[in-house]
């Protein structure tokens, strides 16, 4: 599998997801080689809220690994979540893997999320 392969399984993935109103027009999918490079873009959900994705990926082993990510979800303006692995809370047991939780911007541990977990994640919020 190289990068562009992958970006192209992402898109056509959120572009499929029923809980998707539409994607950004301005997606970044940004190859640096075959096999790495960036995922960026904003994915909008019927009731106005959107996530945030970020991904630096690599492809070199024949499936993605994602070397750096940020997921974000925002409701009214307001974040509900967000997942990543920046390495700046190393007092977590997940570590760099973590979650940031609500205007309060409390801090979780959290496994690395696939994308569809996090989509799930953002359809239970849909939900209430």
């Amino acid at each position: 599998m190289n990068v562009d392969d992958y970006f192209g399984s992402v898109e056509r993935s959120l572009g499929q997801n029923p809980l998707v109103s539409h994607l950004d027009e301005h997606l970044t999918c940004l190859a640096s080689d075959d096999y790495n490079g960036i995922f960026r873009g904003r994915v909008h959900f019927w009731d106005s809220s959107f996530l945030d994705i970020y991904e630096v990926v690599s492809t070199e082993l024949g499936y993605p690994v994602r070397i750096s990510y940020a997921y974000t979800y925002l409701r009214e303006g307001r974040r509900v979540f967000r997942y990543d692995n920046a390495p700046h809370h190393p007092e977590i047991i997940t570590f760099p893997h973590h979650k940031h939780i609500g205007l309060q911007d409390r801090l979780a541990p959290a496994d690395q999320p696939s994308l569809s977990q996090v989509l799930a994640e953002v359809a239970a919020w849909l939900q209430k």
